[in-house]
């Protein structure tokens, strides 16, 4: 018998933020400046933009894109290897200044999550953010959304367990609360997200739809799928009957 959920690994952005109402503004923005800086202007920054997979004009991703997961290291990279931006110092700085900047780039929550957490909670299940962002500003952004206090584990990409798709995450936050995979659910907006929840082996992988990645190619890699978190409580319901 399959048994019990009693745990919940949710990804960050995408899932818990909002993804486009947080994220574009940011990289809209450390184009800009990338741009500015090496003598450019508004066309070599919707020119860095498309070569990270993202078209400006119609506000789409490409299914490849790194911006929808990948670590702020390795859109960095990207950005660093363009030929126009060869004379540009510390692109890796700029872009995690931009990143890291909560001030200017505030994440937007998707619905109440303290009250979501809190009817989480009372269902008695662990819970637990993995994000391709760093540790650092994963506990950080949970402080912000007011959530921290309901969280009994949060890892990045740079905590040593590995980096989406690949399971460590997963199986560093089921060792961390005392929970197997087999009764564990992710959820994620990507499909990198997802992947990693069926390399875990967990009991579901469960996509929501407020990322950027469209649902067509969620849709084979997910268990279930939902239109955002507030919408959990209902899903997990309908798995426990």
């Amino acid at each position: 018998m399959t048994p019990p959920i009693k745990a919940v690994l949710f990804d960050k952005d995408g899932t818990l933020v909002d993804f486009r109402a947080t994220w574009i503004a940011a990289y809209r923005g450390v184009t800009l400046e990338l741009a500015e800086r090496a003598g450019g202007g508004g066309e070599l920054a919707r020119s860095l933009l498309r070569c990270a997979g993202y078209d400006p004009e119609t506000g789409g991703f490409a299914e490849d894109s790194p911006l929808l997961w990948a670590t702020g290291d390795a859109v960095a990279e990207i950005w660093a290897n363009q030929p126009a931006l060869r004379r540009v110092r510390d692109v890796a700085g700029i872009v995690e200044a931009h990143f890291g900047d909560h001030r200017r780039y505030p994440p937007v929550p998707v619905g109440d999550l303290p009250e979501l957490m809190r009817r989480l909670r009372r269902r008695r299940l662990r819970l637990g953010i993995a994000t391709m962002d760093t540790t650092a500003k994963a506990r950080a952004t949970a402080v912000e959304l007011g959530i921290a206090e309901h969280l009994a584990f949060v890892v990045g990409a740079d905590a040593g367990h590995g980096r989406k798709p690949q399971p460590g995450m997963v199986h560093a936050f089921c060792e961390a609360v005392g929970c197997p995979p087999e009764a564990t659910v992710v959820v994620g907006d990507s499909r990198a997200d997802l992947a990693m929840a069926r390399n875990a082996g967990c009991a579901a992988a469960i996509a929501v739809r407020t990322g950027a990645t469209p649902a067509r190619l969620l849709a084979p890699l997910a268990d279930a799928m939902i239109e955002d978190v507030q919408e959990l409580d209902g899903l997990l319901d309908r798995l426990a009957a």
